[in-house]
This record gives structure tokens, sequence and C-alpha cells, in this order.
């Protein structure tokens, strides 16, 4: 299995062009390959957060535009940007006090991505991901396995219904190495902290302590790396 950084350069052929969009920029880890390849980068994002994040991270990039957008009402026009990459549904849970995932608004958001691009790339972690089962120390809630099957199920669906076929698929793997437990611990602890925060010593102890046994288990812990599974997809229409 190829790293991810490989990946991205099997997929060039897809990236090298005139105008790319980007749903869900976060911190701009990936907003930054993609700016790489297209000559020009719009990226959209709901949060006021990752915006001024994204925007630090970024500022070395000229052909980069970031705009606070919902991604149910994109403020295109059909079919203008020549490749889409979408790297998370995070955006489209709907957590409470019951797990539950609302497909309908996703269909409203796929909607909205085959309107302005003919060609579509989904990366994301696998049902399978360690940081499936991380995110249940900040929303247990929430059973991000399973929302990750009813999303691919729902895309794939959706892509053939409007004359898409899946033209690359694979899985990849990104590795995060840190120098210390502690650096480790506290980068774990920042990944969703827009879910959860530690309101005092006690409960970040114990978020910390659950972290470390779900790293053991996956056999990240004693080498500080964590390492995650993610899948692939490039739809474009036939």
């Amino acid at each position: 299995m190829k790293p991810l950084e490989e990946v991205w350069k099997d997929l060039e052929k897809y990236l090298n062009v005139e105008n790319a969009l980007e749903e869900g920029f976060s911190n701009g880890k990936y907003t930054e390959v993609l700016a790489q390849y297209a000559k020009h980068v719009t990226a959209i994002d709901v949060s006021e957060d990752f915006l001024a994040i994204a925007k630090n991270n970024l500022k070395e990039y000229n052909n980069i535009d970031l705009i606070l957008m919902d991604a149910r009402y994109l403020s295109f026009s059909d079919k203008s940007f020549d490749v889409l990459l979408n790297t998370s549904f995070h955006e489209f849970d709907l957590s409470g006090d019951e797990y539950q995932v609302d497909l309908n608004l996703k269909k409203e958001i796929l909607e909205e991505m085959i309107r302005v691009s003919n060609t579509i790339i989904f990366v994301e972690p696998t049902e399978n991901a360690v940081t499936n089962e991380l995110f249940k120390v900040f929303n247990p809630n929430e059973n991000h396995s399973d929302r990750i099957y009813q999303s691919n199920q729902l895309i794939g669906n959706v892509m053939r219904e409007n004359g898409y076929e899946l033209v690359e698929y694979g899985l990849t793997y990104h590795k995060d190495q840190f120098s210390s437990i502690e650096e480790l611990e506290e980068e774990m602890l920042s990944w969703w902290a827009d879910i959860k925060v530690p309101q005092n010593e006690k409960e970040k102890r114990d978020m910390i302590k659950k972290i470390d046994q779900i790293l053991n288990d996956a056999h990240m812990l004693e080498d500080l790396q964590v390492t995650e599974e993610i899948s692939y997809r490039v739809w474009r229409r036939k």
C-alpha cells in the first residue's frame, strides 16, 4: 500500500487543472497539496475557526481563495470547476443525544457537487481507521465507521444515477510521527477540539487515558506514530 504522498502523484492527471474546488478545507493540509497541482484553488468550509487556521497555514500561497460557505448552497455556476476534491464528510454529521446520519442532507450536498464539476475525488479515512475509535473520546454518540459506510453507499448510488463512473479507487495511508508521548497526546486532543475541550485537569487526564489505550491497542503508541488508513475514489461523468 502506497503512502498518501505518493497517491497524490498518481492522481496528478486529475489535479493538473485550471480551476479546482475543495470542500472542507479544515486546517488547509489538503488545500496545500491541491494548490501544488491546480493553477487556482477555491476552498470552502463552514468553520470560522478553521478559516483562521488555514489562512495562517497557507499564507505563502497566492493561488488559493478560502471562503466560508455552506456546501448545500454553492454560489458557483454549473460546471465551473475542472475537479472537486472532498476530503471529509464531517460537516454532514448531525450529532445530538442520539447518533444519526442525515442522508437527505448528504444527498443535497452531492447534488451541488455534481452540478459544479464533472470530476470529483473523495479522500477519507476508511471504516477501519483508528480515528473512528479516537473520535468516540470526544463524542461517544457518533459512530464514525457507520457514518463512513452509509456515506460511501450513498455516494456510489448518486454518482452512478447521474452518469458518473468510478475511474480510480484504492487504499492508502498517512502517518503522523511524534517526538514524545506528550506531543502526541496534545495533538490528539487538538484534532477534535471543535467537538470537545476538556473542562478541567481530571477530564483531560481521563481523555488522554482513553486515547492512549486506543493507540496502544492499535500498536501505535510505542512507536509514537499514528497511522490512518485512507480510501480514495475518483468519479468522472461519462
